[in-house]
Protein backbone atom coordinates (compact mmCIF):
# COMPACT_ATOMS: atom_id res chain seq x y z
CA UNK A 1 0.00 0.00 0.00
CA UNK A 2 2.80 2.33 0.84
CA UNK A 3 4.54 1.45 -2.42
CA UNK A 4 1.40 2.16 -4.39
CA UNK A 5 0.98 5.57 -2.76
CA UNK A 6 4.60 6.37 -3.45
CA UNK A 7 4.21 5.50 -7.13
CA UNK A 8 1.08 7.61 -7.38
CA UNK A 9 2.90 10.56 -5.88
CA UNK A 10 5.79 10.16 -8.33
CA UNK A 11 3.45 10.04 -11.30
CA UNK A 12 1.59 13.12 -10.09
CA UNK A 13 4.85 14.96 -9.63
CA UNK A 14 5.94 14.06 -13.14
CA UNK A 15 2.59 15.09 -14.59
CA UNK A 16 2.63 18.35 -12.67
CA UNK A 17 6.28 19.11 -13.40
CA UNK A 18 6.18 18.32 -17.11
CA UNK A 19 3.62 20.97 -18.02
CA UNK A 20 5.64 23.49 -16.03
CA UNK A 21 8.78 22.48 -17.89
CA UNK A 22 6.93 22.65 -21.21
CA UNK A 23 5.56 26.03 -20.31
CA UNK A 24 9.07 27.19 -19.44
CA UNK A 25 10.33 25.84 -22.75
CA UNK A 26 7.45 27.46 -24.59
CA UNK A 27 8.16 30.82 -22.98
CA UNK A 28 8.63 33.51 -25.59
CA UNK A 29 12.37 33.76 -25.68
CA UNK A 30 12.20 36.23 -28.57
CA UNK A 31 9.79 39.14 -28.78
CA UNK A 32 9.47 41.93 -31.31
CA UNK A 33 7.88 45.38 -30.93
CA UNK A 34 7.61 48.71 -32.72
CA UNK A 35 8.86 51.97 -31.23
CA UNK A 36 5.68 53.81 -32.34
CA UNK A 37 2.19 52.88 -33.43
CA UNK A 38 1.80 55.82 -35.80
CA UNK A 39 4.33 57.95 -37.67
CA UNK A 40 4.45 60.81 -40.17
CA UNK A 41 6.10 60.63 -43.59
CA UNK A 42 9.78 61.41 -43.21
CA UNK A 43 10.02 59.88 -39.74
CA UNK A 44 11.67 56.60 -38.75
CA UNK A 45 10.24 53.28 -37.56
CA UNK A 46 12.28 51.09 -35.20
CA UNK A 47 11.68 47.34 -34.86
CA UNK A 48 13.20 46.09 -31.60
CA UNK A 49 14.06 42.40 -31.17
CA UNK A 50 14.37 41.33 -27.52
CA UNK A 51 15.46 38.10 -25.78
CA UNK A 52 14.65 36.62 -22.37
CA UNK A 53 17.31 34.18 -21.21
CA UNK A 54 16.00 34.24 -17.66
CA UNK A 55 13.13 31.90 -18.64
CA UNK A 56 15.41 29.21 -20.09
CA UNK A 57 17.38 26.38 -18.56
CA UNK A 58 21.17 26.59 -18.47
CA UNK A 59 21.66 24.02 -21.25
CA UNK A 60 19.13 25.59 -23.59
CA UNK A 61 20.66 29.00 -24.13
CA UNK A 62 20.49 29.82 -27.88
CA UNK A 63 23.90 30.40 -29.43
CA UNK A 64 22.64 31.17 -32.96
CA UNK A 65 19.47 32.23 -34.75
CA UNK A 66 18.23 33.91 -37.90
CA UNK A 67 15.97 36.99 -37.99
CA UNK A 68 14.15 37.93 -41.17
CA UNK A 69 11.94 41.03 -41.56
CA UNK A 70 9.56 41.45 -44.50
CA UNK A 71 8.27 44.99 -45.27
CA UNK A 72 6.48 46.99 -47.96
CA UNK A 73 9.09 48.88 -49.95
CA UNK A 74 6.50 51.52 -50.93
CA UNK A 75 5.95 52.39 -47.27
CA UNK A 76 9.36 51.70 -45.72
CA UNK A 77 13.01 52.03 -46.61
CA UNK A 78 15.53 50.02 -44.63
CA UNK A 79 18.29 52.17 -43.12
CA UNK A 80 20.48 50.20 -40.70
CA UNK A 81 20.69 47.86 -37.70
CA UNK A 82 21.77 48.71 -34.16
CA UNK A 83 23.07 46.08 -31.71
CA UNK A 84 23.44 46.29 -27.94
CA UNK A 85 26.62 45.59 -26.00
CA UNK A 86 25.45 42.01 -25.44
CA UNK A 87 26.08 41.21 -29.11
CA UNK A 88 29.75 40.59 -29.74
CA UNK A 89 31.43 42.54 -32.49
CA UNK A 90 30.98 40.68 -35.77
CA UNK A 91 28.55 38.18 -34.28
CA UNK A 92 25.59 39.60 -36.24
CA UNK A 93 25.59 39.99 -40.02
CA UNK A 94 22.71 41.14 -42.25
CA UNK A 95 21.75 41.96 -45.82
CA UNK A 96 18.80 43.74 -47.45
CA UNK A 97 17.21 42.98 -50.82
CA UNK A 98 14.73 45.89 -50.91
CA UNK A 99 11.74 43.91 -49.66
CA UNK A 100 13.20 42.01 -46.72
CA UNK A 101 16.22 42.24 -44.47
CA UNK A 102 17.84 39.08 -43.11
CA UNK A 103 20.29 38.90 -40.22
CA UNK A 104 22.19 35.95 -38.77
CA UNK A 105 23.53 35.76 -35.23
CA UNK A 106 26.24 33.28 -34.25
CA UNK A 107 28.09 33.81 -30.98
CA UNK A 108 31.78 33.05 -30.52
CA UNK A 109 33.51 31.87 -27.34
CA UNK A 110 33.27 29.09 -24.84
CA UNK A 111 29.53 29.26 -24.19
CA UNK A 112 26.38 30.99 -25.39
CA UNK A 113 25.84 34.37 -23.70
CA UNK A 114 22.59 35.00 -21.90
CA UNK A 115 20.77 37.63 -23.95
CA UNK A 116 18.26 39.78 -22.09
CA UNK A 117 16.31 42.82 -23.21
CA UNK A 118 16.60 44.61 -26.55
CA UNK A 119 19.56 43.15 -28.39
CA UNK A 120 19.00 44.07 -32.07
CA UNK A 121 17.12 47.05 -33.56
CA UNK A 122 16.13 47.37 -37.23
CA UNK A 123 15.66 51.01 -38.34
CA UNK A 124 13.35 51.93 -41.24
CA UNK A 125 12.40 55.29 -42.77
CA UNK A 126 8.96 56.32 -44.01
CA UNK A 127 9.25 58.05 -47.40
CA UNK A 128 8.11 61.68 -47.69
CA UNK A 129 5.60 60.71 -50.39
CA UNK A 130 4.21 57.69 -48.54
CA UNK A 131 0.44 57.43 -48.71
CA UNK A 132 -1.33 57.60 -45.37
CA UNK A 133 -2.83 54.39 -44.00
CA UNK A 134 -1.79 51.18 -42.30
CA UNK A 135 1.52 49.43 -42.87
CA UNK A 136 3.22 46.42 -41.36
CA UNK A 137 6.41 44.45 -40.80
CA UNK A 138 6.54 40.67 -40.38
CA UNK A 139 9.32 39.44 -38.06
CA UNK A 140 10.46 35.80 -38.38
CA UNK A 141 12.97 34.23 -35.97
CA UNK A 142 14.01 30.68 -36.84
CA UNK A 143 16.94 28.27 -37.02
CA UNK A 144 17.56 28.74 -33.31
CA UNK A 145 20.37 26.47 -32.07
CA UNK A 146 22.30 25.92 -28.84
CA UNK A 147 26.07 25.81 -28.33
CA UNK A 148 26.24 22.20 -29.62
CA UNK A 149 24.42 23.21 -32.83
CA UNK A 150 21.30 21.42 -31.69
CA UNK A 151 18.22 23.07 -33.11
CA UNK A 152 15.71 24.53 -30.66
CA UNK A 153 12.56 24.92 -32.75
CA UNK A 154 10.48 25.69 -29.66
CA UNK A 155 12.07 29.13 -29.59
CA UNK A 156 11.32 30.02 -33.20
CA UNK A 157 8.83 32.81 -33.47
CA UNK A 158 6.82 34.76 -36.06
CA UNK A 159 5.43 38.17 -35.08
CA UNK A 160 3.37 40.45 -37.35
CA UNK A 161 3.68 44.14 -36.48
CA UNK A 162 1.43 46.88 -37.80
CA UNK A 163 1.44 50.66 -37.57
CA UNK A 164 -0.26 53.59 -39.28
CA UNK A 165 1.16 56.33 -41.45
CA UNK A 166 -0.43 59.68 -40.75
CA UNK A 167 -1.16 62.24 -43.47
CA UNK A 168 1.89 64.28 -44.31
CA UNK A 169 2.41 67.42 -42.23
CA UNK A 170 1.76 70.68 -43.95
CA UNK A 171 4.70 72.56 -45.45
CA UNK A 172 2.78 75.83 -45.64
CA UNK A 173 4.60 78.51 -43.60
CA UNK A 174 2.39 81.48 -44.48
CA UNK A 175 0.14 83.71 -42.40
CA UNK A 176 -3.61 83.86 -42.75
CA UNK A 177 -3.97 87.16 -40.88
CA UNK A 178 -1.80 89.82 -39.23
CA UNK A 179 -3.59 92.51 -37.19
CA UNK A 180 -1.72 95.13 -35.10
CA UNK A 181 -3.11 96.30 -31.77
CA UNK A 182 -3.02 99.90 -33.05
CA UNK A 183 -2.73 101.58 -36.43
CA UNK A 184 -3.12 100.04 -39.85
CA UNK A 185 -0.63 98.15 -42.00
CA UNK A 186 0.52 99.67 -45.26
CA UNK A 187 -0.04 98.02 -47.66
CA UNK A 188 -3.02 95.98 -46.53
CA UNK A 189 -2.09 92.51 -45.31
CA UNK A 190 -1.64 89.71 -47.80
CA UNK A 191 0.05 86.37 -47.20
CA UNK A 192 2.18 86.99 -50.30
CA UNK A 193 3.56 90.36 -49.07
CA UNK A 194 6.50 90.09 -46.67
CA UNK A 195 7.18 93.76 -45.72
CA UNK A 196 4.85 96.37 -44.20
CA UNK A 197 4.85 99.89 -42.71
CA UNK A 198 2.96 100.89 -39.58
CA UNK A 199 2.55 104.48 -38.32
CA UNK A 200 1.79 105.03 -34.61
CA UNK A 201 1.61 108.03 -32.31
CA UNK A 202 4.39 109.22 -30.04
CA UNK A 203 2.46 108.01 -26.99
CA UNK A 204 2.52 104.37 -28.19
CA UNK A 205 5.41 102.47 -26.61
CA UNK A 206 4.54 98.90 -27.70
CA UNK A 207 2.57 97.10 -30.41
CA UNK A 208 1.12 93.59 -30.28
CA UNK A 209 0.12 91.51 -33.29
CA UNK A 210 -2.63 88.94 -33.66
CA UNK A 211 -1.22 86.46 -36.18
CA UNK A 212 -2.78 83.22 -37.42
CA UNK A 213 -0.67 80.66 -39.30
CA UNK A 214 -1.94 78.27 -41.94
CA UNK A 215 -2.49 74.54 -41.33
CA UNK A 216 -1.28 74.26 -37.75
CA UNK A 217 1.86 76.37 -38.15
CA UNK A 218 3.46 78.22 -35.24
CA UNK A 219 4.00 82.00 -35.04
CA UNK A 220 6.70 83.87 -33.11
CA UNK A 221 7.04 87.69 -32.84
CA UNK A 222 10.54 88.84 -31.89
CA UNK A 223 9.48 91.95 -29.89
CA UNK A 224 6.64 94.25 -28.79
CA UNK A 225 8.39 97.31 -27.37
CA UNK A 226 9.19 100.25 -29.66
CA UNK A 227 12.16 102.56 -29.96
CA UNK A 228 12.00 106.16 -28.77
CA UNK A 229 9.62 108.68 -30.30
CA UNK A 230 10.74 109.72 -33.77
CA UNK A 231 12.52 106.39 -34.47
CA UNK A 232 11.66 103.28 -36.51
CA UNK A 233 11.41 99.79 -34.98
CA UNK A 234 11.67 96.64 -37.09
CA UNK A 235 9.48 93.77 -35.87
CA UNK A 236 9.95 90.29 -37.38
CA UNK A 237 7.17 87.69 -37.41
CA UNK A 238 8.50 84.15 -37.97
CA UNK A 239 6.17 81.38 -39.12
CA UNK A 240 7.14 77.70 -38.77
CA UNK A 241 5.14 75.19 -40.79
CA UNK A 242 3.49 72.15 -39.25
CA UNK A 243 6.33 69.89 -40.44
CA UNK A 244 8.81 71.97 -38.37
CA UNK A 245 11.02 72.36 -41.44
CA UNK A 246 9.56 75.11 -43.62
CA UNK A 247 9.83 78.68 -42.31
CA UNK A 248 8.98 82.20 -43.50
CA UNK A 249 9.34 85.71 -42.11
CA UNK A 250 7.32 88.93 -42.27
CA UNK A 251 8.90 92.34 -41.56
CA UNK A 252 6.94 95.28 -40.09
CA UNK A 253 8.62 98.69 -39.81
CA UNK A 254 6.85 100.62 -37.06
CA UNK A 255 7.38 104.40 -37.38
CA UNK A 256 6.80 106.15 -34.08
CA UNK A 257 5.93 109.87 -34.41
CA UNK A 258 7.98 112.56 -32.69
CA UNK A 259 6.63 113.85 -29.41
CA UNK A 260 5.10 117.38 -29.59
CA UNK A 261 7.31 118.61 -26.74
CA UNK A 262 10.51 117.95 -28.68
CA UNK A 263 9.45 120.21 -31.59
CA UNK A 264 8.38 123.26 -29.51
CA UNK A 265 11.84 124.45 -28.38
CA UNK A 266 13.05 124.61 -31.97
CA UNK A 267 10.09 126.72 -33.07
CA UNK A 268 10.27 129.06 -30.09
CA UNK A 269 13.99 129.49 -30.54
CA UNK A 270 13.62 130.99 -34.00
CA UNK A 271 11.99 134.30 -32.97
CA UNK A 272 14.34 134.59 -29.99
CA UNK A 273 17.43 134.03 -32.13
CA UNK A 274 16.36 136.65 -34.65
CA UNK A 275 15.91 139.54 -32.27
CA UNK A 276 14.41 141.68 -34.96
CA UNK A 277 15.80 145.06 -35.79
CA UNK A 278 12.31 145.72 -37.12
CA UNK A 279 10.95 145.58 -33.57
CA UNK A 280 13.70 147.93 -32.42
CA UNK A 281 12.92 150.32 -35.24
CA UNK A 282 9.23 150.18 -34.43
CA UNK A 283 10.15 150.86 -30.82
CA UNK A 284 12.10 153.90 -31.91
CA UNK A 285 9.23 155.09 -34.02
CA UNK A 286 6.83 154.79 -31.14
CA UNK A 287 9.32 156.57 -28.92
CA UNK A 288 9.74 159.39 -31.37
CA UNK A 289 6.04 160.18 -31.40
CA UNK A 290 5.15 162.37 -28.44
CA UNK A 291 2.17 161.34 -26.41
CA UNK A 292 -0.86 163.52 -25.83
CA UNK A 293 0.27 164.23 -22.29
CA UNK A 294 3.67 165.31 -23.57
CA UNK A 295 2.00 167.60 -26.11
CA UNK A 296 -0.13 169.18 -23.44
CA UNK A 297 2.86 169.64 -21.16
CA UNK A 298 4.78 171.21 -24.08
CA UNK A 299 2.00 173.69 -24.78
CA UNK A 300 1.69 174.70 -21.16
CA UNK A 301 5.49 175.02 -20.82
CA UNK A 302 5.56 177.59 -23.72
CA UNK A 303 3.06 179.79 -21.85
CA UNK A 304 4.83 179.44 -18.50
CA UNK A 305 7.15 182.05 -17.01
CA UNK A 306 10.92 182.01 -16.77
CA UNK A 307 10.75 179.95 -13.60
CA UNK A 308 9.14 177.11 -15.46
CA UNK A 309 11.77 177.32 -18.18
CA UNK A 310 14.48 177.02 -15.54
CA UNK A 311 12.75 173.92 -14.20
CA UNK A 312 12.72 172.39 -17.67
CA UNK A 313 16.40 173.22 -18.08
CA UNK A 314 17.21 171.48 -14.81
CA UNK A 315 15.16 168.47 -15.86
CA UNK A 316 17.04 168.38 -19.15
CA UNK A 317 20.36 168.41 -17.35
CA UNK A 318 19.16 165.58 -15.07
CA UNK A 319 18.13 163.57 -18.12
CA UNK A 320 21.56 164.06 -19.64
CA UNK A 321 23.16 162.97 -16.39
CA UNK A 322 20.93 159.90 -16.24
CA UNK A 323 21.81 159.01 -19.82
CA UNK A 324 25.50 159.30 -18.98
CA UNK A 325 25.06 157.06 -15.94
CA UNK A 326 23.18 154.54 -18.07
CA UNK A 327 25.95 154.53 -20.67
CA UNK A 328 28.56 154.06 -17.94
CA UNK A 329 26.57 151.10 -16.52
CA UNK A 330 26.31 149.58 -19.98
CA UNK A 331 30.06 149.93 -20.43
CA UNK A 332 30.63 148.28 -17.05
CA UNK A 333 28.27 145.41 -17.97
CA UNK A 334 28.79 144.67 -21.67
CA UNK A 335 26.68 141.50 -21.45
CA UNK A 336 23.49 143.39 -20.68
CA UNK A 337 21.37 144.89 -23.40
CA UNK A 338 21.69 148.66 -23.77
CA UNK A 339 18.65 150.78 -22.97
CA UNK A 340 17.16 152.68 -25.95
CA UNK A 341 18.20 156.33 -26.18
CA UNK A 342 15.69 159.17 -25.79
CA UNK A 343 15.22 161.34 -28.85
CA UNK A 344 14.10 164.95 -28.54
CA UNK A 345 12.01 166.55 -31.22
CA UNK A 346 10.40 169.97 -31.24
CA UNK A 347 11.75 170.91 -27.78
CA UNK A 348 9.68 168.28 -25.98
CA UNK A 349 10.86 165.39 -23.83
CA UNK A 350 10.47 161.86 -25.21
CA UNK A 351 10.50 158.91 -22.74
CA UNK A 352 10.15 155.13 -23.23
CA UNK A 353 7.15 153.77 -21.42
CA UNK A 354 7.73 150.06 -20.63
CA UNK A 355 5.08 147.59 -19.52
CA UNK A 356 2.12 148.90 -21.48
CA UNK A 357 1.29 151.78 -19.07
CA UNK A 358 -1.24 154.44 -19.96
CA UNK A 359 -0.41 157.83 -21.43
CA UNK A 360 -1.42 159.70 -18.25
CA UNK A 361 1.79 158.97 -16.27
CA UNK A 362 1.87 160.89 -12.97
CA UNK A 363 4.59 163.55 -12.79
CA UNK A 364 5.72 162.42 -9.32
CA UNK A 365 6.82 159.04 -10.73
CA UNK A 366 9.04 160.84 -13.23
CA UNK A 367 10.44 163.02 -10.46
CA UNK A 368 11.27 159.95 -8.36
CA UNK A 369 13.05 158.34 -11.28
CA UNK A 370 15.11 161.50 -11.84
CA UNK A 371 16.06 161.65 -8.15
CA UNK A 372 17.08 157.96 -8.11
CA UNK A 373 19.14 158.26 -11.27
CA UNK A 374 20.83 161.44 -9.95
CA UNK A 375 21.69 159.69 -6.68
CA UNK A 376 23.14 156.69 -8.55
CA UNK A 377 25.23 159.00 -10.74
CA UNK A 378 26.57 160.86 -7.75
CA UNK A 379 27.36 157.59 -5.94
CA UNK A 380 29.17 156.27 -8.97
CA UNK A 381 31.18 159.47 -9.36
CA UNK A 382 32.13 159.37 -5.65
CA UNK A 383 33.37 155.80 -5.90
CA UNK A 384 35.36 156.53 -9.03
CA UNK A 385 36.99 159.54 -7.38
CA UNK A 386 38.14 157.39 -4.48
CA UNK A 387 39.68 154.81 -6.86
CA UNK A 388 41.57 157.46 -8.77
Amino acid sequence: MKTRCLLIMIVCAVLIGYPCHAAAAATEYFSAALSAESVYPGETVRVELSANSGALAEGEQPAAFRARLEYDSARLHFLRTETSDQIQSGAFQFYDDGESVTGVYACDGLSAPKLNGVCITFVFAVPEDADPGSAGVAVHVDQTADWTERLLPQYDRETPLSFSIKPALSQDASLLSLVPSTGRLRPDFSSDIAEYELQVGSNISSVKFQADAADGGAVRVNRQSLQRAGETTEIVVTVTAENKKSKSQYLIRVNRSESPGSAEPEESAKPAASSSPEKQSTGKQTAEKPTSSQKSSGSTSSKASGSSSSKSASSKSSLKASSKSTSSLAAANPGTAAEPEAVQTGGTRNLYIVGGQTDSLPIWILACCVVVLTALTAWNAWNNRGKR
